[in-house]
């Protein structure tokens, strides 16, 4: 047994980044923030590069100073949806692959 939160072993134990970009996707954002450290070290380890440069866009956002109209500087919200869909491309690739590995 680890010290790791269940939530994480879940990363931990992914098998592909096709699977590490859907827990990207679906973990709660306060879970990213507070696990930033954890989760970094993760992607790190398995390589994920993606997933990297998609922690970091979803942290500068979450962290940003708003403008009076409630959101991020331009630059900083197309940052994070240019990550995003990359990381939603890894995630379908791997749902496909996955789909045809079962039909074959």
């Amino acid at each position: 047994m680890t010290s790791m939160l269940p939530i994480l072993e879940e990363l931990a134990d992914a098998s592909d980044h096709a699977a590490r970009a859907r827990w990207l996707l679906s973990v709660p954002l306060a879970v990213i923030i507070r696990d930033q450290v954890a989760i970094r070290r993760l992607l790190c380890a398995a390589g994920f590069h993606e997933g990297l440069s998609y922690l970091e866009a979803e942290i500068t956002a979450l962290s940003a100073t708003r403008g009076r109209d409630g959101l991020a500087a331009d630059t900083v919200r197309m940052t994070r949806e240019y990550a995003r869909i990359g990381i939603q491309v890894i995630a379908r690739e791997g749902a496909v692959e996955g789909a045809s590995n079962v039909s074959n």
